[in-house]
């Protein structure tokens, strides 16, 4: 009747395991919103550097408000989740290593 719906559904399940089995599962959405955007930017988790203007525009992150899209970011970078990249203080960060 509603296959759509059916395999969405499939699909969000998996993304919730998979979200557990990495320990994401305590994060907000908008968090994990966030990182998978720098996931999918970064070409190498090493050494891509990605613009913090490229993450805002990002299809999971557009429509995050101004304030909290920061709030998030400065939570990501506490949690060592992603860090400013080398001799730059604000709008360029990579993935961190640690994670």
């Amino acid at each position: 009747m509603h296959s759509g719906y059916k395999q969405l559904a499939a699909m969000r399940e998996l993304l919730y395991q998979l979200e557990q089995d990495m320990g994401l599962d305590d994060m907000s959405q908008n968090e994990k919103d966030i990182l998978y955007a720098f996931h999918m930017l970064a070409e190498s988790k090493a050494e891509c550097d990605v613009h913090s203007e490229s993450i805002r525009s990002h299809n999971t992150v557009r429509a995050m408000k101004h304030a909290t899209y920061h709030r998030t970011l400065k939570r990501l970078l506490d949690q060592g989740f992603i860090e400013h990249a080398p001799q730059r203080k604000t709008g360029l960060y990579r993935l961190a290593t640690a994670h």
